[in-house]
């Protein structure tokens, strides 16, 4: 009896713990990612669009009509591509916005983020963005020359060209709304993210490894972009929005959805 006493305590013991563990869990952070391009030209890039105009009104247009439908999911906070270290400088800008003392810039960043944070009624946009140099992409050509891998260089090139002549069409033909669907699909995602690892990541494999090292800065450079992203964000914080460069995507979201605190929400389901 005293056997079956102490299991009935333990386990009495084990669903109280069960219950209050389930109590404490907390719902998922929402987190929409828009992997955009970049409406201003000259940028960093390699491989960059030839970006039209985005201040035209038919394109402004489209700007009211995408800020509109983001507006819906009544998102806690809105998160840009500019630096963690501008944070004031955004801050102070933003203000001038909502106060209607500043027009806004072609950048995406303001054009998108600026646009739909006011609309949200939003007293700030997050910067998450940090900038690591690739410090071995100078190595890559070299050592491509010295290992007679020159022609995965070549082949990257073409690649990308072709890839961003893809774009540049896609832009082209349609609405704002209509390109972030097309370059936020699952297929144009993977064909960004390969650039980096079908290509770059075989230059210098079985000695120096430095196309491998090459892929690591871009790979430390979202870690760190991550890092920002998951501090700023609030357990009160229920849905955020994330406006970034389309090549950062497949990374990011790969991160966020190992997070169990995240539910990655897919831009189709948003944009319809």
């Amino acid at each position: 009896m005293t056997f079956i006493k102490t299991i009935s305590t333990f386990l009495i013991t084990l669903l109280c713990v069960t219950t209050t563990f389930g109590q404490q869990s907390k719902p998922k952070t929402k987190i929409l990612l828009i992997g955009t391009i970049h409406f201003e030209t000259p940028h960093l890039d390699t491989y960059e669009l030839k970006t039209d105009d985005f201040l035209a009104p038919k394109r402004q247009k489209e700007l009211e009509e995408l800020t509109e439908v983001l507006k819906r999911t009544n998102a806690d906070k809105v998160m840009i591509e500019k630096p963690l270290t501008q944070q004031a400088k955004i801050d102070s800008l933003y203000n001038a916005y909502s106060q209607n003392k500043y027009t806004l810039t072609v950048s995406e960043r303001e054009q998108i983020g600026f646009r739909l944070a006011k609309k949200l009624n939003l007293k700030q946009i997050n910067c998450v963005d940090i900038f690591y140099g690739m410090k071995h992409d100078s190595l890559v050509s070299v050592t491509a020359k010295e290992k007679n891998q020159v022609y995965i260089l070549n082949e990257l090139g073409t690649t990308a060209n072709n890839f961003m002549g893809e774009i540049d069409r896609v832009t082209k033909q349609n609405s704002i709304t209509g390109i972030l669907k097309y370059i936020n699909t699952k297929e144009l995602l993977q064909k960004n993210l390969s650039l980096y690892l079908k290509y770059y990541a075989k230059i210098g494999a079985g000695e120096n490894y430095i196309g491998a090292e090459s892929v690591s800065d871009w790979y430390l450079r979202n870690l760190a972009v991550y890092s920002n992203i998951i501090t700023q964000i609030k357990p009160t914080d229920q849905y955020v929005i994330l406006l970034f460069g389309q090549g950062h995507i497949p990374i990011l979201k790969h991160l966020l959805q190992n997070n169990d605190d995240f539910e990655v929400v897919e831009l189709n389901t948003v944009l319809k």
